[in-house]
């Protein structure tokens, strides 16, 4: 009897433990790049820590267009800014009145997209679309996703698919096999 109740507890860590790990997002994308600095290479900088996901921009002086498209299979939600200027634009895919980062009023009009300080927003609940321009600092977005099992993100710089090695993602700054790419739970 003692066998199968320690067997049986055994048998209960163990699921714990794995299911545990199941809903963390991978290890390697914790964490900002070593290699971001503020005004610094161009290119994309992408990590996860306590706050959520970040996605930033940077280049060294020289303007340059960032583009794309976050996608998952959850909800996005805690949707902000990190040092956008006007004519940085971005359509967040949330539903408004939950955990939303903006106030909705009466006279919006559209309920389904709004424009403020040179920044569109979309509302669906699972896709950003965004566009910056970024020149001699860095730009981006923070947000947290619940209920997913994947992160998808397609990029773009002056209109064209970004390099890999412009794609830096977690503390060690790993490349991505393409600009367009998925990070999983």
């Amino acid at each position: 009897m003692k066998k199968k109740g320690l067997i049986s507890i055994l048998l209960a860590m163990f699921l714990i433990a794995f299911t545990g790990s199941a809903y963390a997002w991978s290890p390697s994308i914790e964490g900002k790049p070593d290699q971001f600095v503020n005004g610094g290479p161009k290119g994309y900088y992408i990590w996860h820590d306590d706050h959520g996901f970040h996605i930033w921009t940077s280049t060294l002086g020289r303007e340059h267009v960032f583009s794309g498209v976050i996608h998952t299979d959850g909800r996005l939600y805690n949707i902000k800014g990190h040092h956008l200027e006007d004519g940085d634009t971005f359509k967040v895919s949330s539903d408004p009145r939950e955990n939303a980062w903006f106030k909705f009023s009466e006279g919006d009009g559209d309920r389904g997209h709004f424009s403020f300080g040179g920044r569109e927003v979309g509302l669906e609940h699972d896709k950003i679309h965004f566009k910056f321009n970024t020149a001699g600092g860095s730009d981006g977005l923070n947000f947290r996703i619940k209920d997913a099992s994947y992160v998808d993100f397609d990029l773009f710089i002056d209109g064209r698919p970004v390099p890999r090695r412009e794609i830096h993602i977690g503390d060690n700054g790993w490349h991505p096999d393409h600009h367009n790419f998925k990070l999983y739970k």
